[in-house]
């Protein structure tokens, strides 16, 4: 029973992730039910109202970057840690929504370095919340 309570800090960091995924898919959920009940009621089909996925012209660049940089992200957190994949990886994603130009990458290295500070500083340090 003493193991059931016991508290290991190098595995600290599932415990919010299974709370939040948990949440995200209950609210998915209804969402979707919601919706049913929704086309339902108002006597539309439930599968093809005439919408695109996509707009028009969109920004392929963009899309396909930001799934590439995720994936790349994900796979470099287990290889470089939580701080230099987040600096570098944040840092990549501003710079594809912002472009290159010296102000731009400036701010992104700003952004970069202040937003991994603040989660290692409030998760890491006042939590005490391992960080993968």
């Amino acid at each position: 029973m003493g193991e059931f309570y016991a508290y290991k800090y190098s595995t600290s960091h599932w415990f919010f992730p299974k709370i939040i995924i948990t949440i995200l898919i209950i609210l998915g959920l209804a969402i979707i039910i919601l919706k049913i009940v929704h086309r339902i009621k108002s006597k539309k089909p439930l599968i093809g109202n005439g919408k695109k996925f996509f707009v028009e012209n969109y920004d392929k660049v963009k899309l396909f970057g930001s799934v590439l940089l995720l994936v790349l992200y994900i796979l470099a957190l287990e290889w470089i840690g939580f701080l230099a994949a987040s600096l570098i990886f944040i840092f990549l994603f501003n710079v594809l929504f912002s472009g290159i130009k010296w102000k731009s990458l400036i701010i992104s290295a700003t952004i970069s370095v202040a937003s991994v500070m603040f989660i290692w500083l409030i998760f890491g340090v006042l939590f005490h919340i391992t960080l993968p």
